[in-house]
């Protein structure tokens, strides 16, 4: 195994069956959660989705 350090980044990949290829495309909304389950009790990680307006141009993003 790997030892966690306080201050470890843990980070992923993404999932095989991402919302973009399934047929209608399914994206996430506000009131999602995003969990993330560490095994042998070291808890989890649960985030959830709000909206929120950019306050920067689209053209500033391109």
């Amino acid at each position: 195994g790997t030892t966690l350090e306080p201050g470890t980044v843990i980070m992923t990949g993404t999932p095989c069956g991402i919302g973009v290829s399934r047929s209608p495309p399914v994206f996430l909304k506000p009131g999602d959660d995003l969990r993330v389950v560490m095994s042998h009790g070291l808890g989890s990680l649960v985030n959830t989705v709000v909206y929120e307006e950019s306050h920067v141009s689209r053209e500033a993003l391109l």
